[in-house]
Order: C-alpha cells, then structure tokens, then sequence
C-alpha cells in the first residue's frame, strides 16, 4: 500500500482514468478485469490456495481487488435470478454532487477528491429513481462485486417481513426455531437480540480483548469460519454445531457486539420458517421485483450448502443500488411491485437500542464516521439507523448502502480498501444535501 491506500494494481489503473464523458460519468479504462493477465490471475489463484491465505480474502492484500470482482472463481455459489425486463435507470446527472465534502480522519475533502484518492471502485447516487452521480474507477458497469456484509441486511429484511406477518415472534427464543440449537445458550437469546447483534453470547467478531477473532484459530469465531469452509483449519464440525457450543458472557440488549454468526443464525430461522435456502428467497422477494441487470449469486459454504448472506453476495453496483431501492417511494418505477412494505421499514427504523450502541466496536466505528449525528441505533442488521430514519449498512473493505426513504434516495459504493477511509460519512452528507 502507498499514501493514498492503493495497491500497486490499483495504480496502475488509476493512471488510466480518463477524461469525464459527455453524460458527466467519470470512467476507469480499463477496469481490473480487463488489465489482469492470464499469469496474474493464476498467481493470484495460487496465493490464495495456499492454507495460510485462505484468511487474507477477506483483507486489501494486492490479490483482493480482482478476487472481490470475481469472487466465483474462490467460492462455490448458488444463483439469485432476476426475472421480467430489466429497467434502465435513466440519468439526471448533478455534477455538484462531487463537490460536497465530508471529514475524513478530520481532513475535509471534496467527493471528487476523495475518489481520486483512495480505493473506491464505484459510487452511485439514485435519487428519485434517477442516477445524479456515478463514478467507476476500477470495475465496468458490468462487472460484479462483492457486497460482504452489505449483503446481511437480505437476511434482516427477510426476517423483519417474517415478523409483520406473524410467522416469527422476535420475542422467542432462536432455538424455537433452530432445532439443533435447542439445549444450548440459544434457548435464552431472543430472535430480535440476535438481529440487532446484541446475543451478549461469546464468540465475538470485533469485541475479543486481543481484537483476532478473524486471525487466531484458537478463537471460537475462527473455528465457526472454518466450518463453513471461510479459512482453513484443523476440525470439520457442522457450522451449526460451532454456533450451539458458544456460551453466555452479558446479558442480551444490552451491547451492540457486532458479528456474522448472528447473521447466519436469522438466515437460518428465515430459512426453516419458509423453506427455501435464501439464495431463493431474496431471489423471489426480491430481486426478480427490482427491473435487475442481471442475476446475482452467493457464495455457499461446503459443509450444509448454506448460501453465505452475511459474507458473500455478488452483483453489479446498479443493481446492489435498486435492490436499495427495494426499501424507497421509487421501487414501483422498477418492475411495477411495490417493494418493501412500509410497515416493515418503520419496524426497521424504530427497532434497536441507542443506549447500546456505543458500548461495542462497531458502534463506535460509525459514531466517528457519522460525526453530526446522534442517536444512532442498529437493528435487523442494519449498521446504523438516524434519527430521520434513513438506514446504512457497510461491509468488508469499504462496501456500504444508503437508504432514506424518506427522501427516496439510494447511495451504493464498493472499495478495495482497509474499511477504514469513511466512503459512509460522503453518503451521509449527500443525503443532508437533499430536501
């Protein structure tokens, strides 16, 4: 990495940034998927075969950025269809949008700055189901990216609808609708606490002393990774047999302690209460509503075949965005369906516990990047939900989604970065720029 947070891959594309085109989109050529060389990306196969590597997917490693576009070629994956005539989002360009500026680390910069400086590789901005910015510096229109943990707001939806509907009470304990839980600590963790990541179970992502929960295989976080088949590593116990053997720390509500077994845990109640695997599901829900592109798909994990929502989803940035706007007054324009109920959106928006937020990492994370704001909760696996109601999630290496309802905008980037360069707090002062 140099100063500015890019690899020596990524520069070498970001010397190739051309001059913005008649339409006011600024374009990389060429993207990471047309530069690669056969010998490169079997370079980049072979480092991530070998058993130490497997870990650094999940890392900016210089093998990343190409892996985080193609991340079918790493993983097993399942399909999430689209279905009915793709819809055009049509362009209504504001190329003020570049101009606004946010406090990075305290340093303010404009959003132009910004994507000149760091590893951004696409940012859109739908307003009224209109594009009025979008910037590609490292991937084509086409190209699909992974979402990492954006991805587990498919899960949190799903079960906030399950919920309306009568079908889960968010109030019953998770093993009443995991068997293979029953017996364990699960029998004291509700179906809502596990949403909002706030179990106050062991086995932490982000809130172990040593914070290597992603690193130290001795962690019981790091043995559920290997399970589903995430890293390498000794023992080949079932995915749900690591989640039954975690163990009560704190009482539930009380701490937002963010973390991907939570996830995979409401993917499963999702799952059972349906019966279908959630590639499926959000398929049929979703994105065969939503005028998509193109299909999408989800890594699986070897052992069980379980669709990965909390790690792995793939798709185009145009489509990450209208499945956002699956969730605004603009999901109609897409494939005539309404989208998301508003009952289920309001159940979003007032759920969690703002008193809990700060008490964990990822709280405290968003509480610097969102530096006016207070008041911030999390809930149904949304990272950070505003007193106004609009809703954010973000993932691995700089992913993120903005939605606000209220003013039907959709903000969706994807990053090759460290998570760490504040693409979140550009969409936050976006949105304050709109009535």
């Amino acid at each position: 990495m140099d100063h500015t947070g890019r690899n020596p891959m990524q520069n070498n594309i970001a010397l190739s940034i051309a001059a913005t085109l008649s339409t006011g989109v600024v374009m990389a050529k060429p993207s990471i998927n047309e530069t690669a060389t056969p010998q490169e990306i079997q370079q980049i196969h072979d480092f991530f075969l070998e058993k130490d590597n497997k870990v650094k997917i999940q890392f900016p490693e210089p093998q990343s950025q190409y892996a985080w576009q193609n991340m079918s070629r790493f993983f097993p994956t399942a399909q999430i269809t689209r279905d009915g005539q793709v819809y055009e989002l049509p362009y209504a360009l504001n190329n003020d949008i570049g101009m606004i500026t946010a406090k990075v680390h305290g340093e303010a910069k404009t959003l132009n700055e910004h994507l000149d400086s760091f590893p951004v590789d696409g940012f859109l901005v739908v307003k009224k189901g209109e594009i009025v910015f979008e910037r590609y510096n490292t991937m084509r229109k086409t190209d699909k990216h992974n979402w990492f943990s954006n991805a587990k707001i498919t899960s949190g939806i799903e079960l906030a609808k399950l919920v309306i509907e009568g079908k889960v009470n968010p109030q019953a304990p998770v093993s009443q609708y995991i068997p293979e839980l029953k017996g364990s600590d699960w029998d004291s963790v509700t179906v809502y606490d596990t949403a909002n990541m706030a179990t106050g179970l062991n086995a932490t992502e982000h809130d172990e002393p040593n914070h290597d929960s992603r690193t130290n295989p001795e962690q019981p976080w790091f043995k559920w990774a290997v399970s589903i088949g995430l890293f390498e590593g000794e023992g080949q116990q079932m995915p749900l047999e690591t989640v039954a053997e975690m163990h009560r720390r704190g009482p539930g509500g009380e701490k937002f302690e963010y973390n991907s077994i939570n996830t995979f845990v409401i993917s499963r109640i999702v799952e059972n209460v349906i019966n279908k695997p959630m590639n499926e599901i959000v398929s049929q829900h979703m994105w065969q509503y939503m005028g998509a592109n193109n299909d999408a798909f989800v890594a699986v994990s070897p052992h069980g075949g379980y669709p990965l929502q909390f790690f792995s989803m793939n798709s185009t940035l145009e489509d990450m965005a209208k499945y956002g706007m699956m969730l605004t007054p603009s999901a109609p324009k897409l494939a005539g369906h309404k989208g998301v109920g508003s009952d289920v959106i309001e159940l979003i928006q007032t759920s969690g516990n703002p008193s809990a937020y700060h008490k964990g990492f990822a709280g405290q994370k968003f509480a610097h990047s969102f530096y006016d704001d207070t008041g911030l909760r999390n809930a149904f696996q949304f990272d950070a939900i505003f007193e106004d109601g609009d809703l954010f999630k973000s993932g691995v290496g700089g992913q993120g989604l903005y939605i606000s309802p209220s003013k039907d905008l959709v903000i969706a980037f994807f990053s090759s970065g460290d998570g760490n360069n504040q693409e979140e707090s550009y969409a936050r002062q976006i949105a304050k720029s709109f009535n």
